[in-house]
């Protein structure tokens, strides 16, 4: 759930604009704690002017959306949606007998209310709206755990997946249906997805069974324009004017849209062609193909190969956030598959540089995290206990600790991963019974499915034996999805600044 708030002095053209929607069909009254539920609006109206007359404040109405994810629908009746209302306001300030009204939208295929209420509780006295973003923010997360709503943290971070009943799969004939559908089937792709251009336009809307069509014609004053209608993908259906439909996603707003998506656009590029360069390329010497595609799935990318003689020749990557294809050396000249073939094979060759340093850098922060009374300079045998635990053999060179992962069979000198701590605390015999056991490769296996299942007692750390079963799970990827992820959601908080206040 996420409300937005907004301030006004004058109510009437916040009771009107909701008004309109009603007598327009696109939305309807469900409640108002006034005298009447009935009320005429010039009612309204004056009931809210009257409980502000004795304000002078610019600010003394004030006008809410609460806005649920589409996955919510069907839990919310208006019983329901009045309910958490009356609850929002409460937990915002107000009190039980505070006069408002409350309009539900049926303009957009997201469930949404409109509230608008005075800020004057008695008198002269206004509602703290002190931090009013923050703890707008805090209640609603309360509210979608108190209602078993679904939370707004789980749909920013998921995959989109377009909902069933967006969805055009038969052709409509009532009119009002027809309109209202079409208009929430394209709503959602312009709200989800990042369009710079018709075709990819186009594309996205197959996500919903729907396709645009153009057509040139010239206004009664002699400008020529273009004329967007929408019908289902495939079929002689017919069409609906873009204007018929309630945003009116005409030539006017696509092509505003398409200019602003461009931005979007740009980043995404970036953080393709970055992933690849600073992560994939950085992390593999030679990869196969196969490993190029689970890499870059991380991302949401998948990869098409196109053979010739049954050697890959070429390939182009499909978005599978936006529903589109990317040429690779329009992103990046680069990234063409004639600049990059050197870097494929039929076996991969690691670079260990890479893989030590952010073996390290993860462990170092698992560490931390599990125990947090100990410290590597003070306890540096622990520390290296654990590091030796989780696959990472160390080694002494020119009196300076350095590690290796243990799959790393003839390391080269640049391959290590040094580490400040004093040596001369170490107890090497014990770190040396360890490493060089007959089943150390198993024992770090089931190390590291612990590790990612439950926080390690120190008699875990002390003993090499394990009581989890079986099951050997290659943690050493494990660990370096866990930085992948880490290091994604440090990057979304970052470009968030709202969610970091």
């Amino acid at each position: 759930m996420i409300a937005n708030i907004s301030h006004t002095e004058q109510v009437k053209p916040l009771i009107e604009y909701n008004e309109k929607k009603v007598k327009k069909g696109e939305a309807e009254r469900i409640h108002y704690s006034g005298f009447n539920s009935d009320a005429d609006k010039n009612v309204v109206i004056s009931h809210f002017a009257l409980h502000t007359r004795d304000s002078k404040r610019k600010d003394k109405n004030m006008h809410i959306s609460l806005n649920f994810p589409i996955e919510d629908a069907k839990k919310l009746d208006n019983n329901k949606l009045l309910e958490i209302t009356k609850d929002y306001l409460l937990k915002l300030g107000f009190s039980e007998d505070h006069p408002f009204i409350v309009y539900r939208h049926f303009d957009t295929f997201q469930p949404h209310i409109h509230i608008v209420t005075p800020k004057i509780t008695e008198g002269k006295k206004i509602i703290n709206d002190s931090n009013l973003f923050l703890r707008s923010q805090t209640i609603t997360r309360e509210l979608e755990k108190k209602y078993e709503l679904t939370l707004v943290s789980s749909v920013k971070n998921g995959l989109k997946k377009v909902p069933e009943d967006i969805v055009i799969k038969e052709e409509l004939h009532d009119t009002l249906d027809k309109r209202k559908r079409y208009s929430y089937a394209v709503d959602y792709i312009l709200k989800n997805y990042h369009p710079t251009s018709i075709s990819e336009y186009n594309s996205q809307l197959k996500l919903v069974g729907l396709e645009v069509i153009t057509n040139e014609y010239t206004d009664k004053d002699g400008i020529d324009r273009i004329g967007y209608k929408y019908k289902m993908e495939g079929i002689n259906d017919l069409p609906i004017n873009a204007s018929t439909l309630y945003s009116n996603p005409g030539q006017k707003k696509i092509d505003r849209l398409f200019k602003s998506n461009l931005n979007y656009r740009i980043k995404r590029e970036k953080e393709i062609n970055d992933f690849i360069k600073n992560k994939v390329f950085a992390k593999y010497n030679i990869l196969t193909h196969e490993i190029f595609e689970k890499e870059l799935n991380k991302i949401d990318i998948e990869v098409k190969y196109t053979y010739k003689n049954g050697v890959v020749a070429a390939y182009r990557f499909f978005d599978k956030r936006e529903n589109i294809h990317y040429k690779p050396s329009s992103i990046n000249r680069d990234l063409s598959y004639g600049n990059v073939k050197q870097k494929f094979g039929t076996k991969i060759n690691r670079n260990y540089k890479y893989h030590n340093d952010t073996l390290v850098f993860v462990l170092d922060k698992k560490y931390k995290e599990l125990y947090p009374s100990k410290s590597k300079s003070l306890d540096p045998q622990h520390y290296v206990m654990f590091m030796a635990q989780n696959g990472m053999v160390p080694d002494v060179y020119e009196g300076k600790l350095r590690f290796n992962n243990y799959s790393n069979k003839n390391p080269k000198e640049s391959d290590y991963a040094s580490v400040k701590i004093p040596i001369n605390k170490l107890d090497f015999n014990e770190i040396s019974n360890m490493v060089h056991a007959k089943n150390y490769r198993s024992q770090v296996w089931k190390y590291q499915n612990q590790i990612n299942k439950e926080v390690i007692s120190e008699d875990d750390m002390k003993s090499q034996e394990s009581n989890i079963g079986e099951i050997l799970v290659k943690g050493f990827d494990k660990i370096l999805d866990l930085f992948d992820k880490s290091e994604k959601n440090i990057r979304n908080k970052s470009n968030n600044p709202k969610q970091n206040l």
